[in-house]
């Protein structure tokens, strides 16, 4: 099925948000993006905050479909997959989670896409604490903030250390020492 403008906007948004921050995406370097006028963008998003919206729920919707994926038989195969979404989502001097990066201007966001962005983090930690409550992990609801935390934090220092090598210690060490497996 062929991309629609819409999507084709989204995608030139996330890449622009994940490489340089909400805050520094414009709807003119949208629009040159995808080769359309920045008042094209408006038809599709009337507002920055509708696009942060828009942009947020669909990478919530994808991260969701990723979680449902994840065999939860095993903890320790259900944390690997875990980890392997937020390993995908980093790369070094481009790009990293989206949610990461919109959790980290949390304070300047317009409310409506904080409140998305709180629920992408809501959504990771129900989704370890049922996987930790079935497997009897100890404190569990601690257990799911700590990993989804050090995971956005790993991926924000390692890319800021231009070092990958530190997200993979810090998972890790969260999944060693946090979980107890």
């Amino acid at each position: 099925m062929p991309q629609t403008m819409k999507d084709k906007i989204l995608d030139a948004a996330e890449k622009r948000v994940r490489g340089a921050g909400f805050s520094a995406m414009s709807f003119r370097d949208l629009a040159s993006d995808v080769g359309i006028k920045s008042a094209s963008v408006h038809y599709h998003f009337p507002t920055k905050p509708d696009l942060g919206e828009a942009l947020v729920d669909r990478y919530t919707s994808q991260f969701k479909e990723h979680l449902e994926q994840i065999d939860t038989a095993s903890l320790q195969t259900a944390l690997d997959s875990y980890v392997a979404l937020y390993s995908q989502a980093l790369v070094l001097d481009e790009t990293i989670c989206l949610c990461a990066i919109m959790g980290a201007e949390a304070i300047g966001l317009p409310k409506n896409v904080n409140q998305k962005t709180k629920a992408f983090f809501k959504m990771n930690r129900l989704w370890l604490l049922d996987l930790f409550q079935r497997h009897s992990v100890q404190n569990p609801e601690d257990t799911s903030c700590l990993i989804v935390a050090a995971l956005e934090g790993g991926m924000i220092v390692a890319s800021s250390s231009d070092d990958r090598a530190m997200f993979d210690q810090i998972a890790k060490a969260a999944i060693r020492s946090i979980a107890k497996i």
